[in-house]
């Protein structure tokens, strides 16, 4: 078995970080400063997406319709859990409603990390960006419905829960890394 390489069955050892939440909620900032934090790699679901199809979210979900589309970000999610290593993960919103993706997250060595905020300041941060689906003239609309139908299945994963609205993405990271520590003794920032 070549170094890196865990056989069927056996549980890696590594810890993954899995960043969940409503889109613009900021996974993929977040992420990106937890990974450098920790020296880990980060896998995000945008970048996994783009790298296997050559499309971004809103092309593959226009060129294949809504649900192919959160197949896809489900099977990104399960990929990066399954590979070996550690990893903080940037999830698709849409993998919370997909029962294979629910239950790998409850999965030993797995901290999941729930990014919260109001309908309306995520929705005012996810309008006009061009890798995304386009939600119309009312997204804080979309981001309730999305909230109303997303929120119970997040917490049910029983992550660690931040409140982005008032905090800097730095500050984000730093108290997901405080709590982080607590979930998977023996993390530590390589900085």
């Amino acid at each position: 078995m070549s170094e890196g390489v865990v056989p069927d069955g056996a549980i890696d050892p590594a810890g993954r970080i899995v960043l969940v939440g409503l889109m613009g909620s900021g996974k993929s900032t977040v992420g990106a400063l937890l990974a450098k934090r920790l020296g880990w790699p980060l896998r995000d679901s945008d970048d996994q997406l783009r790298a296997a199809t050559g499309l971004t979210a809103r092309e593959f979900g226009e060129a294949h319709g809504t649900p192919s589309l959160h197949d896809a970000e489900a099977g990104a999610l399960l990929a990066a859990l399954a590979m070996p290593g550690p990893a903080v993960i940037g999830a698709a919103a849409s993998v919370i409603e997909n029962h294979a993706a629910r239950a790998a997250l409850r999965g030993p060595r797995i901290a999941v990390v729930w990014l919260h905020g109001s309908p309306a300041v995520l929705a005012a941060r996810f309008g006009g960006q061009p890798h995304r689906p386009i939600y119309g003239p009312d997204p804080e609309s979309v981001a309730r419905e999305q909230a109303r139908i997303r929120d119970p299945l997040f917490a049910s994963v029983e992550p660690i829960t931040i409140d982005v609205g008032r905090r800097s993405p730095s500050e984000i990271a730093e108290a997901a890394l405080d709590a982080i520590r607590e979930r998977l003794p023996g993390i530590r920032p390589s900085e």
